[in-house]
């Protein structure tokens, strides 16, 4: 249950709006400088700031270190859920991870882009309610150890893999991934078939979106993709953590195998490409809608069967301003789940 008089201060990637996802201090004064708020002075400022939805065209594009100006505190909920804690040896390092609840499948819960585990407490009552609930933070997030090893999206998807198994927890399992969670989640996915009893992938993105929207820009709106977002995309000399990988985690994504067939659902926020007005022309910006819907449509149809589900009124974070819009088609997906296995 939710303890409704206390609340952790978490700070959460910026969801305002995609040019500064998941960035860092740099990149967000970058973006902050270069944008012209001339229609709008503070108000814009502000706006821009507090818009409740997001494209995640820079979700997995743009560093996380220093999150900075660019993060906001969200208040998550403490809740009383009995869990039992691990810090877990995945080969390499060690991942700091929760399992509440009882009951198969497994649901397990992949964060985004250097968001802690504790940011899944809204919907953790209501999943462990009805099934086992895994959650853990990636290499270099939280307690998790980073080490040596990389970061990217496939040895993620390893860590995970190891992670379950010394956690003697049986499969297959039903995934969630959020945002750049949704990455790890395929790509797991993509290289453990038969460990997949089904997939929820939450605000997450296709992975050939950066390159299509580039695509069908020109002019002015193509000169501020260039000059606003593209300077944030550049790989350090010595990549070390997820934010580094994040364009060798998108093209092994691009490589990967197809997903299994599976219980498949994808929540995305409406109209979540014009969180980018104060960016991009108002041509570009419907341009911009109908490529996103097209690109989140080819991902569902990636799966026969696969359903989207359209979310109304949130930011980002879905799984945070209504929780019971993850909770519902995961509970949906765990009772089909055991009834085909009981049939």
């Amino acid at each position: 249950m939710h303890d409704k008089n206390r609340s952790l201060r978490i700070a959460l990637p910026q969801s305002a709006h995609p040019a500064f996802a998941f960035a860092g201090d740099d990149c967000y004064n970058h973006f902050m400088k270069k944008i012209n708020f001339s229609s709008g002075g503070i108000a814009a400022r502000r706006s821009l700031l507090f818009l409740p939805v997001i494209i995640c065209l820079a979700c997995q594009s743009l560093p996380v270190s220093g999150l900075g100006a660019a993060q906001e505190q969200a208040g998550i909920p403490e809740i009383s859920t009995p869990k039992t804690e691990h810090m877990i040896d995945v080969g390499g390092r060690k991942l700091h991870g929760c399992v509440y609840g009882s009951g198969l499948p497994a649901v397990v819960l992949v964060s985004g882009f250097g968001s802690p585990q504790e940011y899944w407490n809204p919907v953790i009552p209501g999943l462990a309610a009805n099934a086992t609930v895994v959650t853990y933070d990636r290499a270099g997030v939280g307690e998790s150890e980073i080490n040596d090893l990389p970061a990217h999206g496939e040895q993620s998807a390893r860590d995970l893999h190891a992670l379950l198994a010394k956690l003697a927890l049986p499969g297959p399992y039903l995934l969630v991934g959020h945002s750049y969670g949704g990455f790890v989640a395929r790509l797991f996915a993509s290289m453990y078939p038969a460990d997949m009893a089904g997939l929820v992938l939450e605000e997450t993105q296709h992975e050939d979106n950066l390159d299509e929207i580039r695509g069908i820009l020109t002019g002015k709106d193509l000169e501020t993709f260039d000059q606003v977002l593209l300077p944030g995309f550049a790989a350090p000399e010595n990549p070390k953590n997820e934010s580094d990988f994040r364009n060798v985690t998108r093209e092994q994504l691009k490589k990967s195998k197809p997903l299994p067939r599976m219980p498949f659902v994808v929540l995305t926020c409406r109209g979540r490409a014009y969180a980018m007005r104060p960016m991009f022309s108002e041509a570009a910006l419907a341009a911009i809608a109908k490529l996103d819907e097209d690109l989140m449509g080819r991902l569902v149809a990636s799966v026969p069967g696969g359903k989207q589900i359209m979310i109304e009124g949130t930011g980002h974070h879905v799984h945070v301003d209504k929780p019971q819009a993850l909770i519902a088609p995961v509970v949906e997906m765990i009772a089909a789940v055991r009834e085909k296995k009981n049939n």
